[in-house]
Parts: structure tokens; sequence; C-alpha cells
């Protein structure tokens, strides 16, 4: 047995707790210059999309950004043109689409992402799918089957000319 009194051992407990709680504090300080460090880098890389894209189309990145809202790795289309529902939602998918892929690299998208975007436009989502079937293949290419949470869209060469011209139109117009 150990000959340590109740004052020893207990002097001896503050100083393992006290150890034990610097040891935490030291892991929640690189806890948070890791996880900021990371949101650094995925901004950095919006920001490097967002100026790519406005490069290409001619435009400034404020003007992009009056049409896309962005949230950490989260894009949303803001504004949008269309006589109807079904050319609004051929629109907001379309600059979904482009968004995605210059943002944040994502060259796919699953439907129920693009139908975020149109829903927070308050477009009905009734025909969403028989609206972005008239679209493919021409504009975007489907993966997976219809209906499924699994099926994911992307734009073909010719979907990305077209999303930057109405990118473009909607931000000089």
């Amino acid at each position: 047995m150990n000959n340590m009194t109740l004052d020893e051992e207990i002097m001896n407990i503050k100083r393992r707790l006290k150890d034990h709680e610097n040891r935490l504090q030291e892991l929640e300080k690189v806890f948070r210059i890791s996880k900021g460090e990371k949101q650094e880098i995925c901004l950095s890389k919006t920001n490097k999309g967002i100026e790519k894209l406005a490069e290409k189309i001619g435009i400034t990145k404020e003007k992009i950004r009056e049409i896309f809202d962005i949230e950490e790795n989260i894009s949303t289309v803001v504004k949008t043109v269309g006589e109807n529902y079904k050319e609004k939602i051929k629109n907001i998918s379309l600059l979904a689409l482009l968004g995605y892929e210059y943002f944040f690299g994502r060259n796919k998208l699953f439907s129920q992402e693009i139908r975020r975007n149109v829903a927070e436009n308050g477009i009905p989502l009734d025909n969403f799918a028989s609206y972005l079937n008239e679209i493919i293949p021409s504009l975007i290419r489907r993966k997976g089957k219809t209906k499924s949470s699994k099926t994911t869209y992307r734009l073909t060469i010719l979907g990305k000319s077209e999303a930057r011209k109405l990118l473009k139109n909607l931000c000089e117009g």
C-alpha cells in the first residue's frame, strides 16, 4: 500500500485533473485552428471559382454574388429569369449546376439540391422532372433513375455555354 496521506492523494488528483484540463484546452485550440483553416481554404477555393467565372463571361465578381447566395459549401440561386415556371426551372437548374461546378468544383449535383434551389425561389415543383427531361441530353445529363434520391445531373458542354450566357444576361440586365 501507498503511504500517502489523504491530503497528498487529493493534491495528486488535483494536479492530474489540471494536467488533463490543460491538454483538453490545447486540443480545443488545435481543433479551432484546423476548422478555421479548412473554412478559409473552402472560401479561398470558392472565391477563385467566382473570379474564374467572372473573367470567363466578362462581368464583375460582385454581379455574380447578386445572383448566387454562397454559404460554406452551399450555393443558392437567388435571382433568375423566365416567362413561366417551366423556363424558370430550366434556368435555375442550369445556374445551380454552373455555380456548383465553378464555386466548389462539383460537376454533378443530386436532384434534391436542384429542387431546393427551385423551391427557394418560390417555384412549385409539380413538373420539375418533366421540365428537366426537355433539356436532356442537349444541356444536361442525368445519371440514375428518375425519382431516385441518388439521381445526379451534370452540365454538357452546350449546357455550360448556355448557363454562362444566361448568367451574363442576368448580370447585365
